[in-house]
């Protein structure tokens, strides 16, 4: 394995992204000390002094993912008003994230409680934002959307996601880039429908 961080990178940085290495090619059971260890070539010490112990670690790491992979995506989509727009750049960010990743994750949440607390905080989030970002988009469509079954559609849509996440074969879900406007295409039709 390469060395994932340069010696002279110092801080906690460089375990968080060699966990996210070992996470996407050899899942969550790889994610040691040892192997931290080996992948920064830091030490034990190193390791001790930035973290204190694997919990800790584990902590900033599903940290550090929830930041990285929701909130961003959040913060970067919430930077502009149109419901449209925004719903693209979801679409967009979501479908750069690295798939093999993402099921590391889901797969060590099962056996976690740290990490599942972790997953369900994201998916409750998640689910959340897509269900308010529905809500505005079919008003920019002239259509009342209800925020009960707003939740409902954007749950089929995550659960479309994490599917198609499950199923990227090369750790990128940029196949989800398609299904994102065609969703939004079906959602356009079934409001105009609904409206009547």
């Amino acid at each position: 394995m390469t060395e994932v961080a340069p010696r002279r990178q110092r801080g906690p940085d460089p375990w968080i992204e060699a966990a996210y290495v070992l996470l996407a090619e050899q899942g969550h059971s790889a994610v040691t000390i040892e192997r931290l260890t080996a992948a920064t070539a830091k030490t034990r010490g190193s390791f001790y002094h930035h973290f204190g112990s694997m919990e800790t670690f584990v902590a900033r790491l599903v940290a550090d993912w929830q930041e990285r992979n929701t909130e961003r995506i959040v913060r970067l989509a919430h930077a502009t008003r149109e419901p449209g727009k925004r719903r693209r750049v979801l679409n967009r960010e979501a479908g750069q994230l690295d798939a093999r990743v993402e099921t590391a994750f889901r797969i060590w949440a099962g056996l976690d409680p740290q990490v599942r607390e972790a997953c369900d905080a994201v998916d409750d989030r998640r689910v959340s934002v897509l269900a308010q970002d529905l809500v505005e988009f079919a008003r920019a469509l002239g259509c009342d959307l209800p925020e009960q079954e707003a939740t409902a559609l954007a749950q089929i849509e995550y659960a479309a996601f994490i599917g198609g996440m499950l199923l990227a074969s090369k750790g990128k879900g940029s196949f989800l880039l398609d299904l994102g406007p065609k969703y939004d295409d079906m959602l356009t039709a079934y409001l105009k429908r609904r409206q009547g």
